[in-house]
Parts: structure tokens; sequence; C-alpha cells
């Protein structure tokens, strides 16, 4: 707990100064290369906001991820150890005792876990972390995953460690996430001008339907900021900006694997009998004999 405060103590009144700084000088550079490569002069449409949503936007999905594999680690391992707890009990021929207990005589009993159990969540995540190196080149979305773990990886050399070395890991993960942003940056400069996108919107601009669907055209969609809509063509090299207090109609296809992924997740086993479990809950118990 002392250690998040150091993390979040960071980013006080003393430094914001500096972190916005930092913001600011990130989300112009990363704006200049990329539509400077599409000879769009951007800083002609860009506003205050668009600079501090650039950079944030993309420190969000880092830290969503690392938030939900903490959420998604902590609740597994959660499960563990409960079910070594039993087993503990069981060898030593203590669990019907534990069950007869109170409940601040069980409270007693677990507490004699807990010290064990965060000892080995830090542990665990950093083994999973160490052999998550050979598998980092199978990640969705590398320019967004790899980031993110290695963010996390030195993020949990700053918690095992000493407040000194956390102190340090703070800047590592600021810089970490500088030079990725910009290497997803180019990397996009490049694949925009030569590659044509899965990314599909579709807009009406004075009566002129406009979209970069793949089998309608090769127009690919450059990105966006509070007032224009930026586009580019493919085949004859050429860079569109649309006003969008003139768009009448805007539609974006849903182009991700969230839907799938949540229908996985719904015809699992284990969340076939956690449904099952709460519908028996919530069912009355003058019906259950019926």
């Amino acid at each position: 707990m002392d250690k998040l405060k150091i993390i979040f103590s960071f980013f006080t009144k003393e430094n914001i100064s500096i972190t916005l700084l930092i913001i600011y000088s990130v989300s112009f550079i990363n704006y200049y290369l990329y539509y400077k490569s599409f000879s769009i002069p951007i800083f002609n449409y860009l506003a205050v906001a668009d600079l501090v949503y650039f950079t944030l936007e993309y420190v969000f999905q880092i830290v969503l991820i690392i938030l939900l594999y903490e959420i998604s680690f902590f609740i597994a391992f959660s499960y563990l150890w409960i079910i070594y707890e039993r087993i503990v009990l069981i060898r030593r021929k203590k669990f019907f005792y534990y069950l007869g207990l109170n409940k601040r005589q069980k409270e007693r009993i677990t507490d004699l876990f807990e010290k064990p159990f965060k000892k080995g969540l830090a542990s665990s995540k950093m083994i999973i972390a160490l052999i998550g190196i050979f598998f980092i080149g199978f990640f969705p979305n590398k320019l967004l995953f790899i980031p993110a773990y290695f963010v996390y990886f030195v993020y949990l050399i700053g918690v095992i460690s000493d407040e000194r070395m956390l102190n340090i890991s703070i800047p590592m993960a600021i810089v970490i996430i500088i030079l990725c942003m910009l290497i997803s940056t180019l990397f996009n400069s490049y694949t925009k001008r030569f590659e044509k996108d899965e990314y599909s919107i579709s807009f009406i601009e004075n009566n002129e339907f406009i979209t970069t669907e793949k089998c309608k055209g090769n127009l690919n969609y450059l990105g966006e900021t509070s007032t224009n809509i930026f586009l580019y063509d493919i085949d004859n090299k050429v860079s569109r900006i649309y006003n969008k207090s003139k768009i009448t109609s805007f539609e974006i296809q849903n182009t991700n694997n969230l839907d799938f992924f949540i229908i996985k997740i719904r015809d699992s086993y284990p969340f076939k009998i956690l449904r099952e479990m709460l519908n028996e809950q919530n069912t009355p118990h003058n019906t259950l004999y019926k």
C-alpha cells in the first residue's frame, strides 16, 4: 500500500506542470511525425484538447490492459490459494474442525495464510512475467500489448524491490511509453500509406457518400481531431480532409473481436456453472421442491 502511495505521489501538484509539458511535447511530436508523412498541416486543425487526448488515450489503454491482467490473475490465484488452504487443513485433519469454528476463529486461521499468500502472489506474477518474454511475439495488437507488458514488468520490479527502485521504475515506465508511442506512430504512418487496413467508417458530406470499406475503395482512415476527419487515398497518394460540421451522417463498423470473446466466455463451462449457482440463489425456496 505504501508503494502505491509513492506511485501516486509522483503525480502531485509539484510534478503536474512537468507532466503536462511531457504530455503536450509527446503529442506534438507524434502528431507532427504522423501527419507530416501525409503532407497534412495538422497544427492548423488541432486544439489543445486534442494534444492532451492523444497521449492520455494511449496511456489509458496500457493501464487498462495491466489492470485487467491484475484483476484476472488475482481472482485466479485467490481461488487456487483457497483450494491450497483446504488441502492443508484436510491433510492435517483440521478441515471439519475449521468448519465448526465461528467467524472470528476462522478469520484467525485465515490470517495465518495471508502472509504467504501475498508473497506467493508477488512471486507468481514475476515468474509469469519472465515466462511471458518467450511468448511476447504471439500477443495480439503488439503495438499496445508489448509496451503494456514492459511497463508492467518494470512495475513488478519496483514493487518487489525497495522504495528507491520504485522511484526509478516510474521514469523508466514513462520512457518506455514514449518510445513505444513513437514506434507505433512511425509504423502506422508506413502501413497507412501502402496497405489497406480493416478500419471502416462511412459518412455523408455535401450529399457525397464516403467510405473506407475495403471492398468499396482504397481509402484509409488516418485519424481525426475535434473538428476534422483525415483520410488517405492509397491509389492516388492523396490526403483528404473533411470538416465534421458538414457531415450529416456518420457510421463506424464494429471490427473488433470483443463479441467473439464475450460469447466464448458466456458458453464456457465455468461460466455456466456460475450462472446456474446464481440462478439457484435467486430462485425462491418454495419453488425448489415442486
